[in-house]
């Protein structure tokens, strides 16, 4: 599937449950999405990967498209008329989640899979959309920093599955460090500690982990070494978590409740398995 047309899926997926002021947003933001694909800018989306694409899930707070509980309303989309997908000719998409793990469910889970510490959550989604997460402050006693973690499903031979599991080559500012590996399962797991800009002059480091498994999910976890909406200076020399503790934290099991309650990535035509 080209990335263009995932990132345009996971788009509209994003604007189905929006009100009419933010779906014209959302359909802005896809088209200058396949214009900066068309330049090949892809690469430098902002550490994850899923901040553009998952416009719906938790990332979207900084983007100002949230209600006023703080939450991302993420609604199945409504039934097509005449057998057709009701978004010009594109592909049915199915159902949300059914809401099985809630967002305060998936934060205890979060919350038991840190190495201790304070978790402040500014926001977070249960399973009732197409995606879910949480997004807020981790504190270890040294300082608190942004923390985000995300779930959703996307096709694991997919491009955008191969851009969040793969190391890239950085002639500006090279990573401190990134590995690749495929796990026992099949699943391809990425460990990366890299910055969140080029510019040697912005001293923020982001470090993340990504796995993507056979099924079709995407487990990924970052955090900085600065305090949400922060841009230009950290508050600590690194962020909290060690790259073998976000590992562990995408790698556990107890994702799998939320994981098995979110629909499947959508194939668009085309896709040959």
């Amino acid at each position: 599937m080209p990335f263009e047309d995932e990132l345009g899926e996971a788009l509209r997926r994003a604007g189905d449950g929006f009100t009419a002021d933010r779906h014209a947003l959302v359909e802005a933001g896809e088209r200058r999405g396949r214009r900066l694909v068309a330049r090949r800018r892809a690469a430098v989306i902002g550490g994850s990967v899923l901040s553009l694409a998952l416009i719906g899930a938790v990332g979207a707070y900084s983007g100002g498209l949230l209600d006023g509980t703080g939450r991302v309303e993420i609604a199945a989309p409504p039934e097509p008329s005449g057998g057709g997908s009701g978004r010009g000719g594109g592909p049915e998409l199915p159902p949300g989640g059914t809401g099985a793990v809630s967002a305060a469910q998936l934060v205890e889970v979060f919350k038991g899979l840190l190495p201790g510490g304070t978790l402040s959550v500014e926001h977070a989604n249960g399973t009732g959309g197409h995606g879910a997460g949480v997004a807020g402050v981790y504190d270890d006693g040294k300082g608190g920093v942004a923390i985000r973690l995300t779930l959703v499903a996307v096709d694991p031979k997919g491009s955008m599955a191969d851009i969040a599991t793969r190391c890239k080559k950085k002639e500006v500012r090279p990573d401190d460090a990134c590995m690749t590996e495929q796990l026992a399962d099949g699943s391809r797991l990425l460990t990366q500690q890299g910055y969140v800009a080029q510019n040697p002059a912005i001293d923020i480091k982001e470090w993340r982990a990504a796995l993507v498994t056979p099924q079709g999910f995407l487990v990924e976890l970052s955090e900085k070494n600065a305090p949400p909406m922060e841009t230009t200076t950290s508050s600590r020399p690194n962020p909290p978590l060690s790259p073998a503790q976000l590992r562990a934290v995408v790698t556990s099991d107890k994702w799998q409740p939320a994981l098995n309650d979110m629909p499947p990535a959508v194939q668009l035509p085309g896709r040959t398995p």
